[in-house]
């Protein structure tokens, strides 16, 4: 297994309701995935001072499938248009086994 975790921190510019404008369209491709496990995605419930504002963790059933969705003509849009002009901050971490 290949597990892909990553947070988002918004900048002040972000529309109310984004989170919910990415969250619906990350599913949308998750189910078009082949080789993914699991995918949960979707913003803080703002338990923690100190947490990000939006987080994905996806488990799949290896780097190549991974791979596959890291660089997808879909996954790009979608980091383009949704995501690149309102993260203030993106940090990310895979993991195997």
């Amino acid at each position: 297994m290949f597990t892909h975790i990553v947070t988002f921190e918004w900048n002040e510019d972000v529309p109310p309701g984004h989170a919910e404008t990415a969250r619906t369209a990350l599913e949308a491709y998750a189910r078009t995935l082949e080789g993914c496990i699991s995918y949960t995605c979707g913003p803080d419930v703002g338990l923690g001072a100190d947490n990000a504002d939006f987080a994905v963790v996806a488990v799949f059933e290896d780097e190549a499938a991974w791979h596959a969705y890291d660089t997808a003509d879909e996954h790009n849009r979608i980091r383009a248009e949704i995501f690149r002009p309102w993260v203030g901050r993106r940090s990310a971490v895979q993991i195997r086994g």
